[in-house]
């Protein structure tokens, strides 16, 4: 359903834009990897909550830094300067002091499997995002044909929508079109876009301050309490992304 509404609000955003939803034929295949990509990484991610905490499987996601770094260096001979070495390390450093495993949890093998491939997925939708043939096709309407084909992937692992689950109560729907528009519509856009201008690399080290924007969230809303090790993690996070 989240992928759904944010198709909607990306093929309306596209029209007001003046753009053609039609694509060229070279074009396709490009835009179904990316999309297959873009939500194998949902659905691996979401996964992994079956099998360990949420909390750690999402600090061990933000491996991909480092992935699209190296996958950058090794396949498109993107130098690999110390100074972006310094600046994953601290960047994961900072994430490491931010998450705090209460319960003594036990990692799930499985469960990390599925937390690689989503981090591994996720790399490569960043790098793919930077690669000449998608960056001359306009940003919302590439976003709007991402969604449509990882929406395919959906599709499939529901056996046809046959395995769903519509919101008990019609104010949820409320919250879902929140979700598509913010963390899928908007995210997808902003990141893909920050992609072309900056590139892959600098993008992933910037994707490090999700976890410290949810601390804020968390301490300023939901009056979470901000420790030294929490206020510690989100300076070397800070420090990394200005470096």
């Amino acid at each position: 359903f989240r992928y759904l509404i944010a198709i909607f609000i990306l093929g309306f955003m596209t029209k007001l834009r003046g753009h053609s939803l039609k694509i060229e034929r070279n074009e396709i295949l490009p835009l179904f990897v990316m999309g297959i990509l873009c939500a194998l990484s949902s659905l691996t991610l979401f996964k992994s909550y079956l099998y360990m905490a949420a909390g750690i499987a999402s600090t061990i996601l933000f491996v991909y830094p480092i992935m699209v770094a190296l996958i950058m260096c090794f396949f498109f001979k993107e130098k690999l300067t110390a100074n972006t070495i310094v600046c994953i390390g601290l960047a994961l450093g900072g994430i490491g002091l931010l998450y705090k495993n209460e319960n003594g949890d036990t990692l799930s093998t499985v469960g990390e499997a599925f937390v690689i491939a989503s981090a591994l997925s996720y790399s490569i939708y960043i790098v793919g995002a930077n690669r000449p043939l998608l960056k001359k096709i306009p940003t919302v309407k590439m976003t709007f044909y991402v969604l449509v084909f990882g929406f395919l992937l959906f599709v499939g692992s529901t056996k046809g929508c046959t395995q769903i689950t519509t919101p008990e109560h019609w104010y949820l729907w409320f919250n879902l079109a929140a979700l598509a528009l913010l963390p899928t519509a908007v995210s997808f856009l902003c990141t893909t876009l920050s992609v072309q201008y900056i590139g892959s690399t600098p993008t992933a080290i910037l994707g490090a301050l999700e976890p410290v924007v949810a601390v804020i969230f968390g301490v300023t809303i939901f009056s979470e309490p901000m420790t030294l090790r929490i206020l510690g993690g989100i300076l070397l996070i800070l420090i990394a992304v200005t470096l």
